[in-house]
């Protein structure tokens, strides 16, 4: 394995570790009691995870059914679904991958409800996939994140996660199909909910696509067409930062990024940009 693929798959397994409660919302603290409770359970696993080769058998059984018992007794708690991953965890990183899976099918059909929690689950099966080399197998289930959640978090980063898949594994065309890919569901997307939060990161998206495939042009005409898009709506700062350093970077053009800073300069003047954006117009004007 190059040393490219092992760093992603070590990336597979620190996202596998992610406490899942951070994804949930609405929920209430739970008392000292509980998460104390918890915690004493979760540090077992955690001893598991930092040390999967060295774990016996037995020990891998009590810490399972532990935090089951957990998850059980305390059905109302965000802890409870950081148990039931938790689980899921420790089956995959000591490569029982079947049960994992099988987990995570549990999780999804618990909690089917809440779209996060089944986008979540269905990358993680898609990462166990990964780390058994499968790769047909972890796409299957990343595009079925992308048909039944594409509003969530996991539908939204995917599309580029694939096609980072490809790059890692140095096949471009393969990338910049993906990232064709991204470019269609972005833009119908962002059109399915025009003028909203969810537009203009879509749209943002589109943007930093073109960037990954260096199609300059077609990343410069995105974020103007956003300029026209969204103004008066959002701060237009940062997009006109990007424009900036597409010009200065990529085009050796640092008169257009000049006038493009001194425009952020002038409809921005209170921003926290400005100072960096003056200082960046110095440097380039000595250059020039």
């Amino acid at each position: 394995m190059n040393s490219s693929a092992a760093r992603k798959k070590n990336i597979l397994l620190i996202a596998l570790l992610i406490p899942v409660s951070l994804i949930l919302s609405g929920c209430a603290d739970d008392d000292y009691a509980i998460e104390k409770r918890y915690w004493r359970v979760k540090k077992q696993a955690d001893k598991i995870l930092a040390n999967p080769h060295a774990c016996p058998p037995n020990q891998l059984e009590k810490t399972v059914s532990a935090l089951n018992s957990f998850s059980e007794k305390y059905p109302k708690s965000s802890l409870a679904v950081d148990a039931e991953f938790s689980i899921a965890n420790l089956y995959i990183i000591t490569k029982d991958y079947e049960s994992g899976r099988a987990q995570l099918k549990k999780i999804i059909k618990k909690y089917e409800k809440s779209k996060e929690l089944a986008a979540q689950s269905v990358f993680f099966i898609g990462n166990s996939y990964e780390l058994e080399d499968k790769w047909p197998a972890a796409l299957e289930q990343y595009k079925r994140i992308l048909q039944n959640y594409p509003e969530t978090v996991k539908g939204i980063e995917i599309p580029i996660y694939i096609a980072q898949h490809y790059k890692v594994k140095f096949e471009p065309d393969k990338m910049n199909a993906a990232l064709q890919e991204a470019i269609s569901h972005y833009k119908t997307m962002a059109a399915r909910y025009p003028l909203t939060p969810m537009s203009y990161t879509m749209d943002m998206l589109v943007a930093q696509c073109y960037s990954e495939m260096k199609d300059w042009q077609s990343t410069i005409n995105t974020l103007n067409a956003m300029l026209k898009t969204y103004n008066g709506k959002v701060s237009l700062e940062e997009i006109m930062l990007n424009l900036s350093a597409i010009y200065s970077q990529k085009l050796d053009n640092p008169a257009k990024a000049i006038e493009i800073l001194n425009v952020l300069i002038k409809e921005y003047p209170k921003s926290r940009y400005v100072n960096p954006a003056k200082d960046i117009i110095k440097r380039l004007s000595e250059k020039q």
